[in-house]
C-alpha cells in the first residue's frame, strides 16, 4: 500500500507534464494559424483593392462612352420638347406683357372710375344740398324730370302736353296732358325731400323713423293742397282727378312704412300720386288713346276718300257712256254713208272708169262698213 502511493504520484506528475506540454503546443499552433491568417488577409485585401481599381477604371471608360451616346440620343429625343418649351416660354412672355398692359389699362380705368365716382358723389352732394335748401330748386328739378319722362313717352310739347298754362284765375298746374276729344289731365310736380334726405343720413333708428314719419306728413300735406286747388274742376273735359308727380319711387315707398293707405286717402281727395314708373304707365295709356284716335281718323279719311272715289268713278262712267253713245252714232252714220256711196256713187264711178280713155288710172275702191262693237273694241285693246 505504501509502495502504491509513490506510483500514483509519478503517474499524476507525468499526466500534469503532458497537459502542460499539450497546452503549449496548442498555443504554438494557434499562433502559427494566426500568422497564416494575417498573411492571407493582407493578400486578399491587396487583391480586392486591385480588382476595385480595375473595375472603377473599366466602369469609367464604359460610363464615358455610354454617357456621350446617351446624351446625343437624349438631346435628339428631347428636341421637340425643347421646341415646345421655347414656344411656351415665348407665349408666356407675350401673355405676361399683355397682362401687364391690361393691368395698366385696368388701373387707368379704375382711376377714371374713381374720379367719376368722386365727381358723381360731389354732384350728388351738391344736388342734395340744393334740394335740401331751396324749395324753388326742388320744384324746378321735379318739373325737369317730369318733362323728360313725357318726352321719353313719345309726347310732343304743345301737341300732347302743355307747360305752365293757366286754367283759371290763379290756377296754373305745372303740366296739362292733352287727351283725344279735348279732355285734359292736370299734373303738378311736388318734391318733399328735406325730411327724407335727413333720414337717409341718420344712423339712429328711432330718429330715422321719426324723420320718415315727417316725410309722410309732408307728402300728405301736398295732397291736401292739390285737393283744395281742384285743378280737375277747372280744366276742359271730364277728368275728375289731379296727378301729383313725385320724381322718385323711393319718395312714395318710404311713406308706406308709416301709412299703407296713403294712396287710398289721396284718391279719396281726387289726387293720384304718381312716380316715374307709374307715370310712364299712365303716359303709355294716353299714347294708346292717341293711337286709337289716329286709327279712327284714318278710318274716317279712308271712308271719305272711298266715297269721293265712288263719286268720281260715277261721273267718269257717265262720260264714257256718252262717248260710247257718240261713237255708236258716228259708226251708224258712217255705215249709212258707206251704204249710200256703194249703192249710188260707186256704180257711176265704175261706169266712168270703163268709158275713160286712161285705162291705167287707179280704180275706185269699195269702202267697207264698220261692223265691230265699240265696247268689244275697247275690251280687246
Amino acid at each position: 500500500m505504501d509502495a502504491l502511493f509513490p506510483m500514483i504520484g509519478v503517474v499524476v506528475g507525468a499526466l500534469g507534464m503532458w497537459l502542460v506540454m499539450r497546452g503549449k503546443a496548442v498555443d504554438v499552433a494557434a499562433a502559427a494559424a494566426n500568422a497564416v491568417s494575417a498573411t492571407e488577409t493582407a493578400t486578399a485585401d491587396k487583391l480586392k483593392l486591385e480588382i476595385n481599381n480595375s473595375f472603377k477604371a473599366m466602369a469609367a471608360d464604359v460610363l464615358n462612352a455610354n454617357s456621350k451616346q446617351f446624351s446625343d440620343k437624349t438631346e435628339l429625343q428631347l428636341q421637340p420638347l425643347k421646341e415646345q418649351l421655347d414656344k411656351l416660354a415665348k407665349e408666356t412672355r407675350t401673355l405676361e406683357e399683355t397682362r401687364q398692359q391690361s393691368r395698366g389699362q385696368l388701373s387707368e380705368q379704375l382711376n377714371k372710375l374713381q374720379l367719376a365716382t368722386t365727381s358723381l358723389q360731389m354732384k350728388s352732394e351738391s344736388l342734395s344740398t340744393a334740394l335740401r335748401g331751396s324749395s324753388q330748386a326742388r320744384g324746378q328739378w321735379g318739373e325737369t324730370v317730369l318733362e323728360r319722362i313725357l318726352e321719353l313717352a313719345g309726347m310732343t310739347k304743345d301737341i300732347h302736353f302743355t307747360v305752365q298754362r293757366n286754367v283759371s284765375d290763379g290756377l296754373r298746374p305745372d303740366f296739362q296732358i292733352l287727351l283725344p276729344g279735348g279732355d285734359v289731365i292736370p299734373v303738378d310736380s311736388k318734391v318733399p325731400m328735406a325730411a327724407y334726405l335727413d333720414a337717409q343720413k341718420e344712423e339712429d333708428t328711432a330718429v330715422r323713423a321719426q324723420l320718415l314719419k315727417q316725410h309722410t306728413a309732408d307728402v300728405m300735406k301736398h295732397v291736401k293742397v292739390l285737393a283744395q286747388k281742384d285743378y280737375a274742376k277747372n280744366v276742359v273735359g271730364e277728368i275728375d282727378f289731379t296727378v301729383m308727380f313725385l320724381p322718385g319711387d323711393h319718395l312714395l315707398s318710404a311713406t308706406f312704412e308709416h301709412d299703407q293707405h296713403l294712396q287710398e286717402k289721396a284718391m279719396q281727395a281726387r289726387v293720384l300720386i304718381a312716380t316715374p314708373v307709374t307715370m310712364m304707365a299712365l303716359l303709355r295709356t294716353v299714347d294708346l288713346y292717341w293711337q286709337q284716335e289716329k286709327i279712327a281718323k284714318n278710318a274716317v279719311e279712308i271712308a271719305d276718300t272711298a266715297k269721293e272715289y265712288h263719286e268720281r268713278m260715277k261721273v267718269f262712267t257717265e262720260h264714257m257712256t256718252k262717248v260710247g253713245k257718240g261713237l255708236k252714232s258716228s259708226v251708224d252714220s258712217y255705215n249709212k254713208a258707206i251704204g249710200s256711196y256703194n249703192k249710188k256713187v260707186l256704180p257711176q264711178g265704175r261706169r266712168v272708169e270703163q268709158l275713160s280713155a286712161a285705162s291705167s288710172a287707179k280704180q275706185l275702191e269699195e269702202p267697207k262698213s264698220l261692223e265691230l262693237n265699240v265696247r268689244e273694241d275697247i275690251e280687246s285693246d
